[in-house]
This record gives C-alpha cells, structure tokens and sequence, in this order.
C-alpha cells in the first residue's frame, strides 16, 4: 500500500513536471512573440506587430491549457498564491495583448500619415493634404478607443491583485520591480488613453475643420526664465484652414509693446524687484504660475495694440521644443544663417540657442532690424521641412511633440472650452492641479533679464516626517550652483554675449493650502505666505552671482490626513529642464530622480 501511494505521488509529481516544463515553454514563446511585436512597433512596421501579437494571444492562450492543470493546487497554502498570480498574470497579459490588437488596428487606416509601414487609406496628394483628410476621419477612431481603454482596465485590475512583496529582488531578475513597473506603465497607459479620447473629438475642431482657426504662437525664452516657461521675446499669427497650415507673419514681442494703447500698472513683483518697469507690458504678463492665468492676462493686454487680431487660442513653444524638433527634422535655415542642434563652446549649448540669444540679446531692442521676425520664419521653416519629411521621420516628430507636451515645453490654451478641456485632461494646458494629498511646485521668475538659466543647476531636497503634535512636518532644501564665469554684461559693451550675468530669482512655492511656514534661511528676501490658486504661496527673493552657491532651506508644516498611505504630487515648472529631487518621507528614501515632467509619488505606510 505504502509503494502504491509512493508510486501515485511520483506519477502526479513527474506529470506536474511535464505540464510544467511545457507551460515554461508555451510561456517563453509567448514572451518572445509578445517581444517581437514590441521590437516591430518600434521599427514602425504596422503589419509585422499585428502578426506578432496574433502569434503572442496563440501564445498565451495555449499556456492557459497548461495552467488548468495546476488550479487544484490554489488551495495549497502559499504555493496557491502563485498559481493565482500566474493566472492573473496570463489575464493580464490577454488584456493587454487585446488592447494592443485593438490599436493596431484602430491606426491602420493611418498608416502612411503616421509615417508607419502598412498600407494606409490617405495615399494621394501632398503630406499636408493626407494630414487634413486623416483628421476628418478622426471621430471613427473613438469606438475602438473606449475598446483599447476597457482592455486596459482588465489587465491593470489583474496585475493590481498582484502583491509585489511575494517577489522580492533578492530573487534573479528584481521580480517585485519589474511587477511594480509594469503596474505603473498600465496604469499610466490607461490613463492616457482614455484622456486622449476628448482629444481626438476635438482635434478636427483644432485644425480648422469646420472653420478656420487662428492661433497666437509666442516664444518663451527658458534661459530667462518666467513663470509659465520663459520670457516672452517673440510672437507669430498662423492660421489652420481644414488641417493646412500657413503662416500671417511674426514679430518682436516689444515691437508689440510699442503698439498698447492702454497703460495697464504692474503688478507687485515687478514694482518691487523691476523699480524701472511702472506699466505692465506684453513681454512680462506671463507672471501667473498658472498658465490659462496667464494667457487671460497676456489677451487682456493684447486687446489694446494696434496689431490685434481675433485669435482662437494661444500656444507657448520654449527653446526645447525648437532642439527637440530640429534633432528630427536636421538643420533649418533662415537670413542667410544655417541653425544647427551642434554644441557651441562660446555658450556650452547648441547652436541654435546660440544664435536666438545673439537675436534677443540687444542693449536695445529696435535694433534687431530685418531680423525681428526670425522666430516665426524659424516655424515656418519647420512646418515646412516637416510636411516634405520623408515617411519614416513622422512618429519621431510626432513622439518629440508628445514629450514636449508632456515636458511643457510647449503650452496650450484654447477659448473654447470645449477645446481647452480637452488639453487639460492630458495635462498639456500648463495648469495647477487641485490633489487630494501633499502638493509642492516650485515657481520662479528670472528678473535679471541675462539668461543665466542656461547655467544654474538646482537640487531640492525633501524630507517628510510627524511632529510632536501629530501634524505632518516637511523641510526643504533647495541647492543652488552656478558654475559658469560672469559675462560683461554692460549695456555699453561693444560685442560678446550677456548670458551668465548676476541672478535676480523671485521664488514662489506652492503648497496645499493651510500649510504653515516654521522658519525658512537663505534667501535675501525671506519667505512671506500668502494664498493664491486654491494654495498657501510662500514667496522670496535671492540673488546669485556667476561661480556661487547658495542653499534656501525651509519648514513648514501640511494639513493633511495620513491613512495607510502618503501621497505627494510635484509639479514641474514649464521651461525648468530637469532639476533632481531626493524624497525622504517618513524614514524611507526614495530614489533620487530628475524632475522631468509633474510627479505622483506614492509611499505605503
């Protein structure tokens, strides 16, 4: 008796092993197709990905068999946990997969203008014709949108029952990291897609579908920073008639300034750190964190100048997006001069920057002469070499506008509500969120008029614990380094370039509201608090010379609720590249990262 029911375990042992040495390699084959799709998306082969994930779903659904085998076991303690995860992993990735189909199938009619290998529905006439006709078509999108986003949902609700702490790293390959990035991927994934869906409604809108749009285009200069990205040192007019783009021009933004028929006072800020500056002008009504704040105060403004026109919305582009722009599209030409990305070492940045700060950078500003509309020929060029791009450079433009979208290198505000909404979902619009946890935004404004945000490096430190009282306590540290020689920025000097010149910073941080200011050190000003957006301001001033460093350090405490969980949203001003954050939030550090675009971070208690 006792052979036989050593006899039986080993039979059911030796079949576990078969069934599992087959799901290993139903499995593998399933991760190397689902791989072969990603790799081919990535080479813009359309019909290569739908064949791939066609072979993958086969793929998987096959080790679905096999799994059937092990159900018994989920009774098992411990060892059932794995056989449910495995199961749910193979949902998730059913889901996904389904999704992915969905998508691909969604943008095949696109194919040619989204530049991808497959055979598209817009084929005939220019690349700006297929454009416009593709955006007519637009709304049959949507369906298959709410389709991809349902599949997304599915497999994000998997692999959310998925506990990471079964899988720690200790284990070859960090297990608990990879399941914890592939959360946040869907659940980012998720996000977007069903965001983008008002988009697409409205996007034939945008591109003048129905009737003819006209847009402000203003170039933000990020070397001197301002609060919603830069100083505004140019403006352009372009009008979009059913997807065709074309150009009214452009000028100097003070050419603009000369023109305001209305003396409007300056607000505080510029009294007090700009004493010359009496009236509010064009070029610095950017003032408001807020960038919809901002627009209404730059359109209140601009209805009062000789130059007006009706516009539909305005649209901010900082020297980013141009750098992320030409770095597809290769060099661009305008007066004579070729604008390249190549790094300059009279500056250390690329050329372009260069050559645009040489434009902007005049003691005094009519004599820019024949120049004085570079920026917008600058656009114009790029449209155009866009349009005439070959094929395969498309969903490179395309994926370099997204990120400066996401970067807030390039900003949008619409008047129609509609349309603004829209952009807003997608976190395009520059707004300031409402969140229902700690908030931080650091907001500051370059009154120094050199452009020494080409230079200045800053490190901001966090650490979140309880006091005494129970209350939840923060200090913040924020470092600052210039490491660039000052430049002669003398308005009687006879050449050279005034870029790294003495640093005039008006800083504004944002908190949830109810927030209390402790103490705070190192700024020239000392931090006032005050309200504004829904959120308690501390606001300061500090001064900062070439080869310098200072450290502002404050502490304050947040009227917030802990349970279970702290959760903290960072917002990234626009035109700010990448200044690194290191989070310690109750005793655990989090990794230090480059702040890049906003920020959720989530601690469990």
């Amino acid at each position: 008796m006792k052979r036989r029911i050593i006899g039986i375990l080993a039979i059911i042992i030796i079949f576990y092993l078969v069934i599992g040495a087959l799901l290993f390699l139903a499995l593998k084959k399933a991760a190397k197709d689902t791989k072969l799709a990603v790799d081919t998306a990535k080479f813009q082969d359309l019909d290569g990905t739908k064949a791939h994930i066609k072979d993958a779903q086969k793929g998987f659904k096959n080790a679905r068999k096999y799994v059937l085998v092990f159900t018994p076991l989920r009774v098992v303690p411990i060892v059932g946990w794995y056989i449910a995860d495995l199961q749910r992993g193979l949902n998730m990735a059913d889901s996904g997969l389904e999704a992915a189909k969905v998508f691909a199938e969604a943008i095949t009619p696109y194919a040619d203008v989204l530049g991808l290998k497959g055979q598209g529905t817009f084929l005939g006439g220019t690349a700006q014709e297929r454009l416009a006709k593709a955006i007519q078509t637009l709304s049959k999108v949507t369906p298959q949108i709410d389709e991809v986003g349902k599949n997304l949902k599915l497999a994000k609700n998997q692999i959310d029952q998925i506990q990471t702490w079964r899988y720690p790293d200790i284990l070859p390959g960090n297990p608990g990291t990879k399941i914890s990035t592939v959360k946040n991927s869907i659940d980012q994934l998720e996000s977007f897609v069903v965001d983008t869906k008002p988009l697409l409604v409205v996007l034939p809108q945008i591109m003048g579908q129905d009737s003819e749009k006209k847009y402000l285009i203003l170039f933000q200069n990020d070397k001197e920073l301002r609060p919603t990205g830069g100083f505004i040192t140019a403006y352009a007019v372009f009008r979009v008639n059913k997807g065709t783009v074309t150009s009214e021009g452009s000028e100097d933004i003070y050419r603009l300034d000369d023109t305001l028929l209305k003396k409007v006072p300056a607000p505080a800020p510029i009294l007090k750190y700009l004493p010359n500056v009496q009236s509010l002008n064009l070029r610095d009504s950017n003032l408001f964190p807020d960038y919809l704040a901002s627009m209404r105060q730059f359109e209140e403004l601009y209805e009062f100048t000789q130059a007006k026109k009706e516009i539909d919305g305005i649209i901010s582009v900082d020297t980013n997006f141009v750098v992320n722009m030409m770095k597809v599209l290769g060099p661009l030409e305008a007066y004579g001069t070729k604008f390249t990305t190549d790094d300059v070492d009279a500056c250390g940045c690329p050329q372009i920057i260069y050559e645009l700060e040489r434009y902007a950078d005049q003691p005094v500003a009519y004599e820019k002469g024949s120049r004085k509309d570079i920026i917008g020929v600058l656009m114009q060029q790029m449209m155009a070499k866009a349009f005439n791009a070959p094929k395969s450079t498309w969903p490179n433009l395309l994926g370099a506008t997204i990120t400066s979208l996401r970067q807030k290198e390039m900003l949008l505000y619409f008047k129609n509500n509609q349309l603004q909404e829209a952009v807003e979902k997608l976190n395009f619009a520059g707004r300031l969120h409402q969140y229902d946890g700690d908030y931080f935004l650091i907001n500051e404004a370059n009154f120094a008029g050199a452009k020494s945000n080409l230079y200045i490096q800053e490190k901001v430190k966090q650490v979140v614990k309880k006091d005494k009282d129970d209350k939840i306590n923060k200090k913040v540290t924020i470092e600052y380094k210039y490491p660039r020689k000052m430049d002669n920025c003398s308005l009687e000097r006879q050449g050279g370039l005034c870029l790294a010149g003495i640093y005039r910073d008006f800083i504004r941080v944002y908190v949830p509201k109810g927030s209390k200011l402790i103490q705070s050190s190192g700024l020239e000003v000392p931090f006032t608090e005050g309200e504004e957006f829904g959120k308690t301001v501390f606001e300061g001033f500090l001064t900062l010379r070439p080869e310098g460093a200072i450290k502002v350090e404050f502490e304050y405490t947040v009227p917030i609720k802990i349970d279970g969980q702290y959760k903290l949203l960072i917002q990234k001003q626009p035109g700010v590249k990448g200044h690194t954050y290191e989070i310690e939030a109750f005793g655990k550090k989090q990794k230090a990262f480059p702040l890049e675009t906003d920020k959720e971070l989530i601690v469990k208690l």
